[in-house]
Formats: structure tokens, C-alpha cells, sequence
């Protein structure tokens, strides 16, 4: 006895499911912060962000060198410039990170004193 149903409405399913991936992810606008500059103390990277419109799959490329890092941290680590708890952390003078959930997220320099310095910002994610 042959079976429909449930296993091409399930098959359906994932390839939508796949396809509105697909569809996302070329739609992603790839940031990269401070554009020309970089990841560098003298950048209004409140600005910045501020002038942008961030959304889900969208991607931030942050070049910088050993000087810098680069953490993710919670909203009491962006507001105190600290780097206790990071959400990520990074200081390989080139890194990626996808936006993949709505919301602010909080961006900090991982390097004493440049965080205080204004290398922060907030990119504040829309679904």
C-alpha cells in the first residue's frame, strides 16, 4: 500500500525551510566597521552604527591589528568597558560575526583603555 501525505508534506517542508536560508543569506548586507578606517581608536563607531540598518544574516568584518581585539559582550560589559563575560571574543585582526538574532547586540575593544576611548558601538538587529 503506497503512503502519502506525511512524508512529501515533511519533504515540502525542509526545502522551504532551506530555500528561505538560501534567500536570506543573499540578501545579507556585509558591514565593515568603520568602513575605510577600520577597527581603530579616532572612529565615531556610535556614528556609525547609528547610520545603519542591521538584519538578520547581515554580517560585520571588522579589520583592525594586534593592537585591538574585538569582544561581543552583554549590555552591563558594553556600558562598564568590560570584557569579563564575553558573548565572543576575538584578536586575529580580521573577524566575522553574522548577526543571527534579533536585537542589540554590544560590541566592545577587547584591549585595556580602548573601549573608554570609544571603541564601541551597538548594532541594534532587526528580524
Amino acid at each position: 500500500m503506497a503512503r502519502s501525505g506525511a512524508g512529501t508534506t515533511m519533504s515540502g517542508v525542509v526545502v522551504v525551510m532551506w530555500w528561505c536560508m538560501v534567500v536570506q543569506r543573499l540578501e545579507a548586507t556585509v558591514f565593515t566597521v568603520g568602513e575605510s578606517s577600520g577597527w581603530v581608536v579616532g572612529v565615531d563607531y556610535d556614528a556609525w552604527a547609528k547610520s545603519k540598518n542591521f538584519k538578520l544574516g547581515d554580517l560585520l568584518v571588522f579589520d583592525y591589528s594586534s593592537a585591538y581585539a574585538i569582544d561581543e559582550v552583554f549590555e552591563n560589559g558594553y556600558n562598564t568597558c568590560n570584557i569579563d563575560h564575553p558573548v565572543t571574543s576575538d584578536n586575529s585582526g580580521s573577524t566575522v560575526i553574522s548577526l543571527l538574532n534579533a536585537g542589540p547586540h554590544y560590541f566592545i575593544c577587547g584591549t585595556p583603555g580602548y573601549c573608554a576611548q570609544g571603541m564601541k558601538f551597538i548594532a541594534n538587529v532587526t528580524a
